[in-house]
């Protein structure tokens, strides 16, 4: 074993076999095996997604089917503004169960393993998918609000399990580029959503309820594929102790029977897993280095549904229709959006790994509040000037555009990088709970400041994406090419004098911070700000 000495004067002990590891660490593992994985995992993931926003062409559609229903049921006609608020609720309702299904995602992948926790999602997602689709058959307008929320169920365990699925098959250099391709998968479901909304298909009156129901033949096959998946490996090796079918999963991912490597880089992550407890949410509050993470994971995970996309992306059609724009005009435009969605995200992989996440981030987000106050402005004038209703159709394809190349996709790199592998779960836990919850709050409430605000509702988008390039400026430091502990340095400013034992509440330590071990024979090592030259830097 070779023996290097840190910064701090410790000594961090390494195998003579580091550059070989590393060469085979970056050498292609994308075999065909695992590209197949991955598709169908991420298939149904395309799916539930496709639920989700498939509403926006319908949506006078269903509109009239609450009322009609009502009317039917309980012989009394609904108010233009009690339709809206109903209509502004069955979207929002979707971020209730995903919340829930979020929480649970951990337990339930640790209780019947990562391929049968997406399963079970899957399951889950296509019986909330019937359950809307079967509203109007039944004339129950109250089913598409129960199925909406069985959806985010199966969409919030879908959504954590799958990519930790696929990147715990990864080799570290393959798993950011891995996660990240789920949102190109949920970008392409918002083209064929669209695509598949309009009147010539499935968006008309005697489609629509086929329209939402459709994506169950594609979870039935994704179903029947991911049979023939093998588990994780990880899930294999460190939660249930197989060995042997750790090694089986590995050779049919890899499609080569020697995967010692892979093996080997399993156990030095089961010896660093025993070394720190993980780390719970009311850790995070606790503890004062993890703290401000935690801020950063609330404050961004609400931003992410308060920016203005989710306004373009689920209320399009009316959006434009109000603008000026024909009805029909107005849902070609709507399809617009979910192809320049796609397009940015295929660059964002690109330019993530090559800029800073700080300056993408605010750089997205500074082109968002930009776009939106012109949209304020644009809606104003409308009637004055003909040519700025499609003014407002290109400026709302720059905030999709804008949220795209940076902030949706950012966001995630990010907290990976924020949070060190103790307290990944419990963060990541907490940033999604705030999307959500964004969301629920956002979908519910803009039909209503639609209503009230009219003209003036996307200056509120512009004041909070100006007030978040801000925060991202003053309070968040650049994370690329950095360890956790060196990213702790720049909020870590405790009296030399001070101590702390770590303990499974706690990674902060005033003088002195933990990192994961570097190797299974170094049970951990601590670094005693600013020294952190020896820091091992996380791999993407």
């Amino acid at each position: 074993m070779g023996v290097e000495h840190g910064g701090d004067g410790k000594q961090k002990t390494h195998s003579p076999n580091d550059t070989k590891t590393s060469q085979i660490d970056h050498q292609s593992a994308w075999t065909w095996q695992f590209i197949s994985v991955l598709v169908i995992s991420y298939t149904s993931m395309s799916a539930l997604t496709y639920v989700v926003v498939c509403l926006n062409a319908p949506t006078e559609l269903i509109k009239q089917f609450i009322n009609d229903t009502n009317v039917k049921n309980r012989e009394e006609a609904l108010s233009k503004e009690e339709v809206e608020s109903l209509f502004g609720l069955l979207v929002a309702v979707v971020g209730i169960g995903s919340i829930v299904g979020c929480l649970t995602a951990a337990s339930i992948a640790d209780a019947i393993g990562r391929k049968f926790g997406i399963f079970l999602s899957s399951v889950t997602g296509a019986c909330g998918t019937l359950i809307m689709a079967l509203a109007e058959t039944a004339g129950s307008y109250e089913m598409l609000f129960v199925g909406r929320v069985v959806l985010g169920v199966g969409l919030g365990w879908n959504l954590t399990i799958a990519p930790s699925y696929l990147a715990e098959m990864c080799r570290p250099s393959m798993k950011a580029f891995a996660v990240v391709l789920n949102m190109l998968f949920q970008s392409f479901a918002f083209i064929v959503a669209q695509v598949l909304g309009y009147e010539e298909f499935l968006g008309n009156k005697e489609h629509w309820s086929l329209l939402i129901g459709l994506p169950v033949v594609v979870i039935a096959v994704h179903l029947l594929l991911l049979m023939f998946c093998p588990e994780s490996p990880r899930y294999l090796l460190m939660k249930k102790s197989d060995y042997e079918g750790a090694k089986a999963a590995l050779r049919k991912i890899r499609g080569i029977k020697d995967v010692q490597y892979d093996i080997d880089l399993l156990n030095e992550e089961l010896a660093e897993s025993t070394v720190d407890a993980q780390i719970s949410v009311i850790g995070l509050a606790k503890s004062p280095v993890l703290r401000k993470p935690l801020i950063i994971a609330i404050v961004l995970g609400l931003q992410q549904n308060w920016c203005g996309t989710n306004a373009i992306l689920f209320f399009s059609t009316s959006l434009f229709e109000d603008a000026g724009v024909s009805t029909k005009d107005a849902r070609y435009a709507t399809s617009g959006t979910g192809i320049i969605f796609f397009i940015c995200n295929i660059v964002s992989i690109a330019i993530i790994p090559r800029f800073g996440r700080k300056t993408i981030f605010t750089a997205g987000t500074l082109g968002m509040g930009l776009a939106s106050a012109v949209i304020a402005i644009t809606m104003v004038y409308k009637d004055e000037v003909e040519a700025l209703k499609y003014v407002n159709v290109c400026v709302s394809l720059l905030i999709v555009a804008s949220y795209a190349l940076g902030p949706i996709c950012v966001f995630w790199t990010m907290l990976s990088e924020l949070f060190p592998h103790s307290a990944r779960s419990a963060g990541f836990g907490v940033a999604v709970t705030g999307a959500f919850t964004g969301y629920f709050v956002h979908c519910y409430v803009f039909p209503e400041m639609l209503n009230t605000m009219h003209s003036y509702t996307f200056f509120v988008f512009a004041v909070i994406d100006v007030l978040t390039a801000v925060f991202v400026v003053m309070y968040i430091p650049e994370t690329k090419n950095k360890s956790f502990a060196e990213i702790a340095s720049t909020w870590t400013y405790a009296p030399a004098t001070q101590t702390a034992t770590p303990d499974s509440d706690a990674v902060l330590y005033p003088k002195e911070i933990v990192i994961e071990p570097a190797s299974k024979d170094v049970p951990e090592i601590r670094f005693s700000p600013p020294h952190f030259n020896s820091v091992k830097r996380d791999q993407e």
